[in-house]
Parts: structure tokens; C-alpha cells; sequence
């Protein structure tokens, strides 16, 4: 048998590896539900796993009167699954610290031209980002309020911030909301 390498599986095999690594498994629907996948799918990889070694179907008793199966990560299985996990934290913080160079990219001009108090439009997540990144290049900026949508810009005081920081791909066309809000189209800038 030929040996596993780690490249040949993607994000959707640890999916199924850690469904099976989470829960006890009885069924194909079961495990398809657990690992948000097509039944077709899981049939599919659940086939290719147990050819290489990776899963195993064991017998064990559900009641006095019955048995049944469940499908197990085999030692294998487990070191795969492992493999797979690693990869994907990394790949993930690569990204991560992607989307803080670019974010910095975008950041310093910004300190130049004077901008300080910023309200930011988007996910909490990426505003904590942005705190961060402010904090460890020693920006002089300050998010001053954050909401999830440019039409909930009407609740700030536009006199309370210098620009809009807009983290948004749903921002569709800046100079119409300008118009509409009452903020001058310099005062909104797309992060992304």
C-alpha cells in the first residue's frame, strides 16, 4: 500500500476526520450532518479513508438486543487528522497576517494625512484586528465607535471622528452614500 501523504487532503478531510474524531458515528447521515457534507461526499471520502487505513468500522452494542457499527480513526486516522490540523492553523495565520499587511498598507497614509479618530464599519473581529495592529505600529489613531453597516453610521456624531474605516464588501457605492449621509466621500475609506 502506497504510504499517505499529507498533501493530498484538504480542508473538507479533516472535516470528516474530526467529526469522527468527536462523536460517535453510526451512520453515513450522521456523519454527513456532523461534517456539514453531502451524504454522496462522505460515501465517497469514507471509502477512500478506510482503503488507506485511516477508518475502521467497529462493531459495538447500542442495546442488549441489537448490534451495529461505528465508523473509528484508526491510529492512522489520528496522525492524519493531526497533520491536517496543523497545516490548517498555519494556513489560517498566514492569512492573518496577510490581512494585517494589508491592513497596514492601508493604515499609514492614513497617519499621515493627519486622520486620528476613526469609526469603523464591519466585523468585530477585524476592528479587534485593527486595534491591535494600531497598537503594536504605535499609530496615533483611535477607533472611536464601530457599527456593522453604513446606514448605522447615522448614530455617530460626525464631528466625533475624522473618517469612516468601511470593512464591507456589501459597501456598494460610496459617493451615493455620501450624498445620503451627509459625509464627504474623503471622509469614507474602504479598507478593502
Amino acid at each position: 500500500m502506497q504510504e499517505d501523504s499529507p498533501v493530498r487532503h484538504s480542508e473538507r478531510d479533516f472535516r470528516l476526520l474530526d467529526a469522527l474524531d468527536s462523536e460517535e458515528i453510526t451512520s453515513q447521515r450522521q456523519l454527513a450532518e456532523c461534517s456539514g457534507m453531502s451524504l454522496g461526499k462522505v460515501n465517497f471520502l469514507l471509502k477512500s479513508f478506510l482503503e488507506k487505513g485511516l477508518v475502521k468500522i467497529g462493531n459495538f452494542k447500542k442495546s442488549p438486543h441489537k448490534i451495529g457499527y461505528a465508523y473509528l480513526l484508526t491510529p492512522k486516522g489520528i496522525e492524519t487528522k493531526s497533520r491536517l490540523a496543523v497545516r490548517f492553523v498555519i494556513s489560517k495565520l498566514k492569512e492573518y497576517n496577510l490581512l494585517r499587511q494589508r491592513l497596514a498598507e492601508k493604515l499609514f497614509p492614513l497617519e499621515d494625512s493627519g486622520h486620528e479618530r476613526f469609526v469603523f464599519v464591519g466585523p468585530q473581529i477585524v476592528r479587534d484586528c485593527l486595534i491591535s495592529l494600531i497598537k503594536d505600529k504605535s499609530l496615533n489613531m483611535y477607533i472611536v465607535g464601530r457599527c456593522e453597516s453604513l446606514e448605522a453610521l447615522a448614530d455617530f456624531d460626525n464631528d466625533n471622528f475624522d473618517a469612516v474605516l468601511i470593512f464591507d464588501e456589501n459597501a456598494g457605492d460610496i459617493q451615493a452614500f455620501s450624498e445620503k449621509a451627509g459625509i464627504s466621500p474623503e471622509r469614507l475609506i474602504k479598507l478593502w
